[in-house]
């Protein structure tokens, strides 16, 4: 049980109840490289190191607290690895021995490592693309296939959360702590955007008599004590605009939060979804297609948006 505890939210708890041997061993945040400030979801980091290994190591291992075993997290962007990268990987996984599972961030953990093994993990890493530094972080955005390839999704979900990645590096908000970002490509909760801090889900919207890419934003769900709750409605959107709003909401949470405290608190404290989402408003105001023709557009696609739904089971 503290093993699989080891790359779980410091600040979460299992429905259920707390496991007795959580209880026994403490429930200190799971991240303590250096002098760490613990962010609430996520490992505890400090970004204050421009050496490539170290900030790596930053926020991308977690030592657990209970037995004082290492793990560390290969990042895979948008849940994406090559034939060659799983070839790779498993290589690395024969010489060192470690424990290998796969994160539901879409992630690859290395677990049951010892401290003389990060350094050469993270060269093998580093040859392969795996080892940037902020993975699990709010850069670290999870989509469900969406309209790419499943035949009920309306948006393309992985063109916007490529785009949300995007404009987080730009802003330099790629590596804040304590907040995740889940995007599906329709109403059905494959993206798990129900249960994240940030959701959207996939929408079409109507502007100006043509069709439009769009999303509804959601804030603050999360997994607690017996009991999950389900984000609050922030705003519509159209698509263009989500990356801004999930950037604005980010920083805002960054300037704001208290030592420590979790993405639903400052939320609550914030006034809910709604008051988050009177800062947002000047984002649903939707241009023509003579103004901005890539609105009519969806991510990933060159032709104007059309919602084309077939009968299907979810494609995740």
């Amino acid at each position: 049980m503290i093993k699989i505890r080891h790359t779980l939210p410091a600040s979460s708890t299992w429905p259920g109840g707390i496991p007795p041997e959580v209880v026994a061993a403490g429930d200190a945040p799971a991240g303590t490289a250096g002098e760490a400030t613990a962010v609430g979801q996520g490992v505890s980091v400090t970004l204050r190191s421009s050496d490539p290994y170290t900030r790596w190591e930053q926020t991308s291992v977690i030592r657990g607290a209970g037995n004082g075993s290492v793990s560390a997290v290969a990042y895979a962007a948008l849940g994406d690895i090559t034939a060659s990268q799983f070839a790779s990987l498993a290589s690395i996984q024969r010489e060192l021995g470690a424990d290998v599972r796969l994160s539901n961030r879409q992630n690859v953990v290395f677990r049951g490592l010892r401290e003389d093994q990060l350094t050469t993990l993270y060269a093998r890493l580093e040859a392969i693309g795996m080892a940037r530094p902020g993975a699990e972080m709010a850069r670290d955005v999870v989509a469900c296939p969406g309209a790419d390839t499943c035949n009920i999704a309306v948006t393309q979900s992985r063109g916007l959360a490529k785009a949300i990645g995007e404009q987080l590096e730009e802003e330099g908000l790629a590596e804040v702590g304590g907040v995740r970002i889940n995007i599906s490509g329709c109403t059905n909760s494959c993206g798990q955007h129900h249960a994240a801090d940030i959701g959207f889900f996939g929408a079409e919207r109507r502007a100006n008599g043509r069709a439009i890419p769009g999303y509804q934003m959601l804030l603050g769900g999360f997994v607690g004590d017996e009991q999950i709750h389900f984000g609050q409605k922030a705003l519509r959107l159209p698509a263009r605009n989500a990356p801004v709003a999930a950037a604005r909401v980010i920083r805002r949470f960054a300037e704001e939060r208290k030592a420590g405290e979790p993405f639903q608190e400052w939320l609550n404290r914030s006034g809910g979804a709604a008051k988050v989402a009177e800062g947002l408003k000047d984002l649903d105001l939707i241009p023509t297609p003579d103004e901005a023709p890539d609105f009519y557009v969806d991510f990933d696609e060159t032709s104007p948006f059309a919602v084309n739904v077939a009968e299907s089971e979810c494609a995740t």
